[in-house]
């Protein structure tokens, strides 16, 4: 469970850290060699050679605009924890996470809370808990674009990709779920102490049964937000205008390899085929992102498999080296460091 001065990736204990990043480097490996395999080098050069940069500087523009929207969105999910925290400050935690996302999966979870916090002056835990308040929110707008694609497309999806309904069912249930709980939690606290904390107690000495009672209360008030549905609105149009420059994104990268012709429909399958290869845990989704986003254009798109993987190499390019550099840029301005800020709950 994440602490209240937690440690940073770097210096979670040895034996847990080696086998995070050994899947995740067995991972990326994988997927790198599914999507380069039986690739002609000369080719796939040349293709990425030719490719109009001013549309990848437009992809990346959509880029950074759907994370500036993600962290307005952010503001409204903190502002129960703490009011009028500055856009520049919800800005740079999120792409300090991001950039740290590039380095091992998943440490941005950490590092964006703890970098908000540090310059906010609010717990870790709350902050961490709208965090997994934004991963449940965009689950089920990814799982909303999955049940729309019928009406974009109806070309050999399921037949291409034949675990995607079912992965999809899967996910719906298991995030519902989890939402319930944390929602029930958060609303009845008495039952949180009932059911949750005063068993730890039976098991916990009486200091770590308080100081975990102070860590999952507020990790609750991460979902606090929910009582206040004058912000509702604002958070799901926050959700969907993300997801739209997600789909310009996509839709402007074609032009640049000259598959614009395509159209937009295919720009909303890509986008969706993508996330998914996103999602898997690779360090800035370094391989799983040009598996599946090369294997949606061969197989659902007949494009040459040499454009399709410049594609998805100039395009995951652009985007881990754009992300990495302004992540960075805050990382040194703001003197982020990992040296535990002053308990506070």
């Amino acid at each position: 469970m994440l602490q209240e001065s937690p440690l940073p990736p770097s210096a979670a204990p040895p034996g847990r850290r080696i086998i995070r990043f050994a899947i995740s480097a067995a991972l990326t490996v994988l997927f790198l060699w599914i999507a380069f395999r039986g690739t002609d080098p000369g080719k796939l050069v040349t293709l990425m050679r030719g490719a109009n940069y001013w549309w990848m500087l437009a992809m990346f523009a959509c880029l950074m605009a759907s994370h500036a929207v993600r962290s307005w969105r952010w503001g409204y999910l903190l502002s129960p924890i703490k009011r009028g925290i500055g856009f520049r400050n919800l800005f740079a935690g999120v792409m300090i996470g991001y950039m740290f996302n590039n380095v091992l999966p998943r440490a941005g979870e950490i590092a964006r809370p703890y970098a908000i916090s540090r310059m906010e002056s609010l717990p870790v835990s709350s902050a961490f808990g709208t965090i997994v308040v934004e991963r449940i929110i965009d689950t089920f707008s990814f799982l909303l674009l999955v049940a729309l694609l019928p009406l974009v497309y109806d070309g050999p999806l399921l037949d291409s990709f034949p675990w995607l309904q079912s992965a999809g069912r899967i996910i719906t249930v298991v995030t519902a779920a989890g939402l319930l709980f944390l929602v029930a939690m958060m609303v009845r606290r008495d039952w949180t102490e009932r059911f949750l904390l005063r068993p730890l107690g039976w098991v916990l000495p009486a200091g770590v049964r308080l100081r975990t009672e102070e860590l999952v209360n507020a990790f609750l008030d991460g979902f606090l937000f929910l009582k206040e549905p004058a912000s509702f609105a604002v958070i799901a149009l926050a959700g969907a205008l993300v997801w739209f420059l997600y789909f310009l994104m996509t839709y402007v990268a074609l032009f640049a390899f000259g598959l614009g012709t395509l159209g937009p429909r295919a720009a909303v399958v890509l986008l969706t085929i993508s996330s998914i290869g996103v999602a898997i845990p690779t360090p800035g989704s370094t391989g799983s992102y040009h598996a599946f986003t090369s294997q949606a254009l061969i197989r659902l798109f007949a494009v040459d498999p040499s454009l399709a993987l410049g594609f998805a190499t100039v395009t995951h390019a652009v985007g881990f080296i754009g992300v990495t550099l302004v992540g960075l840029y805050y990382f040194i301005r703001d003197r982020f460091t990992y040296a535990p800020p002053v308990r506070r709950i």
